[in-house]
């Protein structure tokens, strides 16, 4: 088998190697603990410590043991020169003899005691305190040497051997020559020596060493910490200069006043670095201030006509209705939309249209007070915050608005234009719980000047007009009168030919007692005087469909499969309450979640994207389905931000503002859109059976409208 091909320049390492790599870094993992100063200390003293130990060890060893031996030489040559000088004492027995012999050994140096022994082992002579050996030790030895070590005390013994007269002249070579007689040992000497004046010396020896190893060591610690001192100081300035600097620190120097030439240059090319620094900093510094207020000026501010747009508008209507629960202050809120200006869009294009709106934003904007704020809030619309007036001088101000926008006039490549602009006005004087509420009332209110006629100021008490009393809606200030309301539903039939259960659309009807029928119930959400009536319209619906729901469960039926609810602006502004209430009341009734469906507007979620969202996310926790209804080319955006489940396209409504063509193009478009998302699509007011052929084809996957299904009562 051939051995495995390597591309070229790489380099694999083998277990062993890697093993030998590991072993090898293990060591260094200390160090990154250790600073530059115990490090240079480290790599100076630790050499030094090492050869100064070996060196001493080596001193002491060679000494103690040139001490050792030089007191057993002394020890071997006394019992080496005693031993025949005893011989004739010890032959002769003359104990005087011995004595005397003994007691000048004594007088050696170190010498403790001295004995002799006869042949048969018996004490001839004794001098001194003698630590006998054991006697059978002493006639063991053979020849001089040392017995034995302990109680600082070296013993030494010999052996007494005869030495043969030699005649020459007698003896020449006969077989019983001297020479060839034996040796006769005939006596012991036996010798102690003290070793405490050793152990003295070996002291002194260990001590003088010691003492010179730490004076070397102590002068090699004052070099390396001087070296470490000039090292380190100027390191640990630059260290501190340079975290200084990451700091946001600036005009940041060091003194270059090292003892080391290498250690100076550096400090002074730190200077000049960080002076560099701190000059492109200032400079950048002055790009971020200039390019952050640009930033901040577009996030606050509509690029088109230059006025503060809807998110200045929305925290300076809370600032301003915090004010007004806080302090008091009075203040009034107008909205106004513009009248024909779409005419102008459509005859002259986008670049007539966007010029018109500069030329009102100036205009509006001459007009009113230095302590206001005139807002751009989308397409069309603006929105103007009176700060400090009552309500006559808020209705006298709009009123002057209105009049200004009526009489101006606008000329576009030869043609000429007026516009208007209905307004709507809502007085800020704690009243109202929220800014949500104030700009649904003051919405509300501009469309009354709307459907009253346009051109026209409407305040928020008279948004209703004289019908509101009349017993089509309301009864009158924020309460509902549910008598004469009614709930229709209108079935939404699949395109793709399977066996899917249709689903309906809960409408709401107002019952008209001159006609004697039900209509819809647009007039009446458009005349509600408050948030809070249109929120509880749409808890009333909830209610009134999860009770059919419940009934329709118990008696087995299974006509209402699910059912989609419209919800109001209102509702979606107060999302998570909404929700909590229609939790509670699909627990109440014993309704699973997923049997409801909460519809929108698109133009609605592109004007509240934040509550919109939040409606999204807590209807998918909760388990409720989502439709976004009237979707248009100019709304399509909203699909992928809030995923919905359904979204909804009127092929009618798209006609009317595109065209036939137009509009069935932007239909496939929308379609394709919605499937790339995982969308359904929803074709509404189809009315015609003919054209249900083609909505397969666009891409529809559900059918809504009389060619589908008349609306028929909920119960």
């Amino acid at each position: 088998m051939s051995a495995p091909v390597r591309p070229p320049g790489l380099q694999v390492a083998s277990p062993v190697e890697a093993v030998h790599d590991e072993r090898s870094r293990r060591p260094l993992s200390v160090l990154p603990r250790l600073t530059l100063r115990q490090r240079l200390l480290l790599v100076v003293l630790l050499p030094a410590a090492v050869l100064a130990g070996v060196i001493a060890s080596l001193f002491v060893a060679r000494g103690t043991q040139a001490a050792d031996d030089a007191l057993r030489e002394r020890g071997l040559a006394i019992v080496s020169f005693l031993a025949p000088a005893a011989e004739y004492g010890v032959i002769s027995g003359n104990r005087s003899t011995l004595t005397t012999l003994i007691q000048a050994v004594l007088e050696q140096r170190d010498v403790a005691a001295a004995a002799i022994y006869d042949r048969a082992g018996e004490l001839l002579a004794i001098s001194g305190r003698p630590r006998l050996a054991a006697p059978e030790r002493i006639r063991a030895a053979s020849e001089a040497g040392v017995l034995e070590k302990r109680d600082d005390r070296l013993t030494l013994a010999a052996p007494v051997i005869t030495a043969p007269l030699v005649v020459d002249d007698l003896d020449g070579g006969f077989a019983g020559s001297p020479a060839l007689q034996p040796v006769i040992e005939v006596g012991w000497v036996y010798v102690e020596l003290d070793t405490r004046a050793l152990s003295s010396e070996k002291r002194t020896i260990v001590f003088t060493t010691l003492a010179l190893s730490l004076g070397v060591l102590a002068l090699t610690a004052a070099l390396a910490v001087r070296l470490a001192r000039a090292v380190t100081e100027p390191v640990g300035r630059l260290a501190a200069a340079v975290s200084s600097v990451a700091a946001g620190r600036r005009e940041i120097t060091v003194p270059d006043n090292a003892d080391i030439d290498e250690m100076r240059a550096l400090q002074r090319g730190f200077n000049a670095m960080a002076r560099s620094i701190d000059e492109a900093q200032q400079t950048l510094q002055s790009k971020v201030d200039e390019a952050t207020a640009q930033l901040a000026y577009q996030a606050m501010h509509d690029p088109l006509t230059g006025l503060p747009n809807r998110r200045a508008f929305e925290q300076a209507l809370e600032e301003s209705v915090a004010g007004s629960r806080r302090i008091g202050d009075q203040g009034a809120l107008c909205f106004i939309d513009l009248d024909r200006f779409k005419v102008v869009n459509d005859t002259c294009g986008h670049a007539a249209g966007d010029e018109l709106l500069r030329r009102i934003a100036r205009l509006i904007h001459q007009r009113v007070r230095a302590n206001d704020l005139i807002c751009r809030v989308g397409g069309d619309e603006f929105a103007l915050i009176l700060h400090g007036c009552n309500a006559e001088e808020a209705l006298h101000i709009a009123e002057g608005l209105r009049e200004t926008v009526a009489a101006f006039r606008f000329n576009w490549q030869g043609r000429r234009f007026s516009v208007g602009a209905s307004v709507g006005l809502v007085r800020i004087d704690g009243a109202l719980d929220s800014a949500s509420d104030v700009l649904v009332a003051a919405d509300l209110a501009c469309y009354a000047a709307k459907k009253s006629g346009r051109n026209r100021v409407v305040e928020h008490e008279h948004a209703c007009g004289p019908a509101c009393h009349g017993g089509d809606g309301p009864a009158g200030g924020d309460v509902l009168s549910f008598d004469r309301l009614h709930l229709f539903v209108q079935p939404i039939v699949s395109l793709q030919g399977d066996a899917a259960m249709p689903w309906h659309e809960v409408l709401l009807r107002v019952s008209d007692e001159k006609a004697g029928e039900a209509r819809s119930s647009g007039d009446l959400l458009a005349r509600l005087e408050s948030a809070a009536a249109g929120y509880a319209l749409d808890l009333w619906v909830a209610e009134q469909t999860c009770r059919r729901l419940a009934v329709e469960t118990v008696e087995g039926g299974e006509a209402l499969a699910r059912c989609g609810l419209n919800l109001t602006r209102a509702t979606l502004l107060r999302a998570g309450q909404y929700l909590q209430e229609l939790a509670a009341t699909l627990q109440r009734y014993h309704v699973a979640p997923a049997r409801i469906l909460l519809e929108f507007p698109a133009a609605l979620a592109e004007q509240c994207p934040a509550e919109s969202a939040e409606l999204v996310r807590g209807a998918r926790e909760l388990g409720c389905g989502v439709v976004l209804e009237r979707l248009d080319g100019g709304n399509a955006a909203v699909l992928a931000r809030l995923r919905p489940d359904y979204a909804k396209i009127s092929l009618k409504m798209l006609a009317e503002h595109y065209g036939l063509e137009a509009a069935s193009n932007l239909a496939q478009a929308l379609c394709s859109t919605a499937a790339v998302l995982a969308i359904s699509t929803i074709a509404s007011e189809v009315e015609d059976e003919a054209q249900r052929e083609s909505l397969r084809d666009f891409g529809f996957d559900w059918v809504q409208g009389f060619s589908a299904g008349v609306p028929r009562p909920l119960d």
